[in-house]
């Protein structure tokens, strides 16, 4: 099996479309961390359990550092990859999150990947990918202007909000600029339905999302799975709002894919409660056990 095809799997649990050029973060004091919020994830693929992933969001004297781990299981960890991980870093300015640096990698004993990049002000001033992308004649070429006003995949994990806000559909409503080291693509929310979560750490209100994939540039313009991921429409997310901070988090993800569904689904949180004054939305209240989430692009990038 080519380990390479894992780089489409690792990317979808990046969650890389979900993420705002504007994110907002509540700052921490001055001289103490804010305490993590961590998001344990069950990841499967076509409902077979394949492993595990953890979501982890720490903010210390006016900087952030996001972490994301996933380890895999069975025939994924034999032939694709035993685990990845992904970090993203900056600074918190005007309780807006400033992305700086992002790593990915994938740790596989024959063909191990990594990639890294560096931002300002949300421009890509440089981005390294081991081993890079195959020259391919329909390869979409990156452009310096697909470099401008993106954000990295991991920051995705958290979408804006208004302190004490209702969690409505209409905060699905957004367009999600995307550069992952190797490309650009558009991540795009859409209004969809409320509902109500009960897991261990969390209880209350959620909305789920459907999501669209638009690839920009980076892709293999003539690829299957880059035509099939375009015109998905499974494709969804899941927000719960985070106890005094002004944002969400996703806490299941869904994505239709040529090898079947693969889901992420948040069994457990730490660090995230429901604040007193957040409630779902009366219109269209769903349990979240009916929605899905989230969704990821980068099959596109294939080789």
């Amino acid at each position: 099996m080519a380990p390479r095809n894992f780089a489409r799997l690792s990317r979808v649990l990046q969650l890389a479309p979900l993420l705002a050029s504007a994110l907002a973060i509540a700052p921490a004091r001055a001289t103490e961390a804010a305490a993590p919020v961590i998001v344990t994830y069950g990841v499967s693929i076509a409902h077979v359990p394949i492993g595990t992933a953890k979501f982890s969001e720490t903010v210390k004297d006016q900087t952030f550092h996001l972490h994301l781990a996933a380890e895999f299981s069975g025939l994924v960890r034999m032939f694709f990859a035993p685990d990845l991980s992904a970090d993203s870093e900056g600074s918190v300015v005007n309780d807006r999150i400033v992305p700086k640096h992002y790593q990915m990698i994938v740790n596989h004993p024959d063909d191990p990947q990594k990639v890294s990049m560096s931002l300002v002000g949300g421009t890509v001033v440089s981005a390294e990918l081991h081993p890079p992308l195959t020259v391919r004649a329909d390869r979409i070429p990156v452009l310096p202007e697909h470099k401008h006003g993106v954000v990295d995949p991991l920051s995705g994990f958290l979408i804006p909000m208004k302190m004490g806000a209702d969690v409505t559909p209409e905060l699905c409503t957004r367009v999600i600029p995307v550069f992952d080291g190797g490309g650009r693509f558009d991540i795009t929310l859409s209004p969809g339905s409320a509902g109500t979560l009960d897991i261990p750490g969390y209880k209350g209100p959620v909305v789920t999302c459907p999501v669209r994939y638009t690839p920009i540039s980076g892709h293999r313009e003539k690829k299957n799975n880059v035509t099939y991921m375009e015109n998905n429409r499974d494709i969804s997310v899941t927000l719960a709002p985070m106890a005094g901070k002004p944002y969400l988090v996703p806490v299941k993800i869904s994505i239709a894919t040529l090898i079947g569904d693969i889901r992420l689904e948040a069994e457990k949180v730490d660090g995230l409660e429901l604040k007193p004054d957040t409630k779902p939305s009366n219109t269209s209240a769903s349990s979240t056990s009916a929605s899905s989430t989230s969704a990821s692009s980068t099959s596109a990038s294939s080789n």
